[in-house]
């Protein structure tokens, strides 16, 4: 049924579509400040995004969100960096609750132990299925992780910067993205390019040069 516009029924139907639009976003936000916590070691981030009593059954943790984020968070700490991507959310609102599938990919950048600079890259893939609660605000009531699809291979350093550059990515509270809008105040390092493609044949180049 259609009403005629700016009559009462129309506002109603229009105030009920931005509601929903609304709520579909927030619940978005969750997801993707769940990656950034994730990778930035951010526990307070991390936890904000459950309720208190919500509930993550991740197969190698189950149980309480809030204890799975100080059990997860130290143990991502442990290596050199992750990167979470959380894609396709597919959000269906059932009053104050939600029913929510997303895509997520994970990349853990995990250093060798050999002495050999050499690192092993953890690839991934899966679907979070989750059930948020909007409380004052949307977060997730329970998370069920879905596997499927995993692979490992070692890697050479993928970067000759300091541990420390501003470039390369940090654990909270040291990481750019802590900067905000203050970045335009970081100083600029000029730099004028540098040969890409040569310094990564020159990582993979056989010893004998065949």
């Amino acid at each position: 049924m259609t009403f005629a516009e700016n009559s009462p029924e129309y506002m109603d139907q229009l105030e009920l579509r931005i509601a929903a639009l609304e709520d579909k976003e927030a619940i978005r936000d969750v997801l993707y400040r769940y990656a950034r916590a994730a990778d930035r070691c951010d526990i307070d981030l991390f936890k904000s995004c459950y309720h208190p009593d919500g509930t993550d059954i991740h197969w190698f943790y189950n149980g309480n969100a809030h204890d799975f984020a100080d059990y997860v968070v130290p143990l991502l700490a442990q290596i050199a960096n992750s990167q979470h991507s959380i894609t396709n959310p597919l959000i269906d609102l059932d009053g104050n609750r939600a029913f929510v599938e997303s895509q997520w990919y994970v990349l853990h950048h995990i250093p060798m132990n050999d002495g050999s600079g050499r690192f092993i890259d953890q690839q991934l893939e899966g679907r979070y299925v989750d059930v948020f609660e909007k409380r004052g605000a949307w977060r997730i009531l329970h998370r069920q992780t879905v596997v499927e699809a995993g692979r490992e291979v070692v890697v050479p350093p993928s970067s000759d910067l300091p541990p420390d550059h501003i470039s390369v990515g940090q654990r909270a509270p040291h990481d750019v993205v802590y900067q905000g809008t203050g970045l335009l105040d970081v100083p600029i390092i000029p730099m004028q390019g540098a040969d890409l493609w040569g310094a990564a044949r020159a990582r993979h180049a056989h010893p004998t040069g065949k």
